[in-house]
């Protein structure tokens, strides 16, 4: 059951005079340009997607002199960014109603006007809509129509593929001369067609690429400015460092094969990169401080490229945190042979470390902070080995000792005190003092 296009119009009009509202969804106290869009739709039980770079890849184009009320109208209003970036809902007499932007209203607009008409990217229809089926001038055949001598520019057209497309590809085009030699129906071009290597070598996705950079360039460029802004965004988000051209291989890849999260991470995750300030960005740099915080946990050092080349892996999907983690707690069994049963129970170097740690700020007096696993006479007592080489980590009553033979020992407080009551001992050993 399809709508009127005219009944989609004029609830549509309900909205005038509402303000704009970035990301608003009301009909009547807020909204934007793809938001009305999509609350017309969707009244009428029609969902399209909610922002308008996604919008534009709904449907089927449709040539200007065919716009029908109902129909979409897409703009790219600003000049720094690509893509559309405006959608408004065409209402016949060559003009649209639309949410423009902050501090304006929902309103009607004329697609003559130089400002909009210098910005028309695509016009779209969308299915459900009456009377959006597609017209024969777009590629439909009428199956009921006596057959008549067509040109190769004219069979092209009704077979759904333009003819610049058919030049662009070789193999079809002598294909396309044997349909015009026999005026092939086209179930017949279509059994053909699937034989050939086009067909068997490129997907479903990558065949509809094809013909519609060809047969709808408009949209397909589009398509690609869109994919490209989100190829952008995804970027940032994970991390990676990407040039204008890789960007644009990103989108084309997004758009031509119908890439899945998966792909997409993979491909982002080769250009994880550290930034000016040697740090990454990102989900990357998350993963990142996770890694060092584990390793540091664990007593392992780790340098910042092996955690640049975790975090790509991580991000590409070759890898998990997890992994990167066992691979850390190894390291540390290896480091700290003395304590690997409690490692593998779960504890971690610095929770076994604690009692080295405070004994060391308390004897050297030192915030308990600034003491890690690595301080030197820490590190020491937990690697101690026996005569025989063989792991015999340092007891407190010794580690304490070793502390106190350190020369910055001797300018503490806890030294001063030991000496003055050892000399008060010898004195009233000697008689001397009470």
């Amino acid at each position: 059951m399809s709508v009127s296009g005219q009944d989609l119009v004029n609830f549509a009009r309900t909205a005038l005079g509402t303000p704009y509202a970035w990301g608003g969804d009301s009909m009547s106290q807020g909204i934007d340009c793809s938001g009305l869009v999509q609350q017309v739709f969707a009244h009428f039980g029609i969902q399209v997607p909610r922002v308008t770079y996604n919008q534009i890849q709904v449907g089927a184009s449709v040539p200007t002199d065919k716009l029908q009320p109902g129909d979409l109208v897409f703009f790219d209003t600003e000049p720094n960014r690509k893509g559309a970036d405006h959608v408004g809902i065409y209402i016949g007499g060559g003009k649209f109603i639309h949410a423009p932007h902050t501090g304006d209203v929902v309103k009607i607009s004329s697609l003559s006007d130089s400002y909009y008409m210098n910005r028309l990217m695509a016009t779209r229809r969308i299915s459900g809509v009456a009377g959006a089926s597609m017209p024969t001038s777009m590629g439909a055949v009428d199956s009921t129509a006596p057959i008549v001598k067509l040109s190769a520019d004219e069979l092209a057209d009704q077979y759904g593929m333009s003819y610049a497309f058919f030049k662009s590809q070789p193999e079809l085009m002598k294909l396309l001369n044997s349909a015009v030699s026999d005026q092939w129906t086209t179930d017949k071009f279509t059994a053909e067609l699937k034989n050939t290597g086009w067909w068997k070598n490129n997907s479903d996705t990558a065949r509809q690429a094809q013909v519609q950079a060809k047969t709808d360039p408009a949209t397909y460029k589009a398509s690609l400015a869109a994919a490209q802004a989100q190829a952008a965004e995804m970027a940032v988000k994970v991390g990676a460092i990407l040039s204008s051209k890789q960007v644009a291989q990103l989108a084309k890849n997004m758009v031509d094969f119908a890439w899945n999260d998966a792909q997409i991470s993979g491909f982002l995750g080769q250009y994880v990169k550290f930034r000016d300030d040697h740090t990454l960005g990102g989900q990357a740099g998350a993963a990142a401080q996770q890694i060092k915080s584990y390793a540091y946990d664990q007593g392992i050092r780790i340098s910042d490229q092996t955690v640049k080349n975790n975090a790509a892996y991580l991000m590409r999907g070759l890898t998990s945190m997890q992994q990167i983690q066992d691979g850390l707690k190894a390291q540390a069994v290896s480091t700290y042979p003395g304590f690997a049963e409690q490692i593998n129970g779960g504890a971690s170097m610095r929770d076994i470390a604690q009692p080295y740690i405070q004994m060391t700020a308390q004897e050297l007096e030192l915030p308990a902070t600034d003491i890690s696993v690595w301080h030197p006479k820490v590190e020491a007592a937990l690697k101690q080995a026996d005569a025989k080489g063989q792991p015999a980590p340092m007891g407190l009553a010794d580690f304490r000792n070793m502390l106190r033979l350190d020369p910055s020992w001797r300018g503490t407080q806890g030294a001063q005190d030991q000496t003055l009551q050892v000399g008060h001992q010898v004195l009233a050993s000697m008689g001397l003092a009470v």
